[in-house]
């Protein structure tokens, strides 16, 4: 499971290749990704490397690994506490 609420995800923005940041491209067929047929999500313009709106990563592009997911938990509706997961609650 990537994420708690599936409305909501919480990524660390650090692509997983040479740790560069990935720019939020959420936007279908988006201008300067160089793919067709791209879903949306997250692109690393620094070598190209592509991961979906939930941080997983693409066949055939530098980053070796999904983005991470850091241990999380909802305070409350409109606060999110990252650092801690929900058994430290």
């Amino acid at each position: 499971m990537r994420s708690i609420r599936p409305e909501i995800g919480v990524l660390i923005g650090i692509c997983t290749h040479l740790g560069c940041s990935p720019l939020f491209r959420p936007e279908p067929d988006a201008e300067g990704v160089g793919v067709d047929n791209w879903p949306g999500g997250f692109f690393c313009p620094c070598h190209g490397s592509r991961f979906d709106l939930a941080g997983r990563v693409f066949n055939n592009v530098p980053a070796p690994t999904n983005l991470e997911v850091p241990p999380y938990r909802f305070e409350s509706d409109d606060i999110i506490i990252v650092g801690e997961d929900e058994e430290a609650a």
